[in-house]
């Protein structure tokens, strides 16, 4: 199982699955069942992940966003805009925000809609301190 490698990384847990990756592969993994789900790969290895509340639907960003639904679709999006996402929380039922490289030039934060893709800049966001996991955004 792939959650057993030394080299897993978790990036979300919930009651039924556990997303992570392997380098540059990601995988959700079903705790009931133990299938592993290939949800893509990643320049650099992903840098975050998200599990919707009702496990529906699941994200992972880094160069690219993976977004993968129950219904066993995965869809891959490759978008200058949102490129380089740093972190991703939910917001509503099928809606989250993306932070984009906050300490780039472009660093800003995006609205999502898991259903559509339909997304929209909500406002620029730049760190000017050292690099630092731990900020509000």
């Amino acid at each position: 199982m792939i959650t057993k490698d030394s080299n897993f990384h978790k990036l979300h847990e919930t009651d039924k699955f556990i997303l992570g990756y392997v380098f540059e592969y990601a995988y959700l993994v079903s705790k009931e069942s133990r299938n592993e789900i290939y949800i893509g790969d990643f320049y650099g290895d992903p840098h975050c992940g998200l599990i919707s509340d009702s496990n529906n639907w699941c994200l992972v960003g880094g160069d690219t966003l993976s977004v993968w639904k129950k219904d066993g679709n995965i869809t891959n999006i490759s978008d200058v805009d949102i490129c380089w996402i740093s972190k991703i929380r939910q917001t509503g039922l099928n809606e989250v925000e993306l932070l984009i490289d906050p300490w780039a030039d472009n660093g800003g934060v995006w609205k999502l809609n898991v259903d559509t893709f339909e997304r929209q800049k909500l406002r620029d966001f730049k760190v000017d301190s050292e690099y630092s996991e731990d900020f509000d955004w």
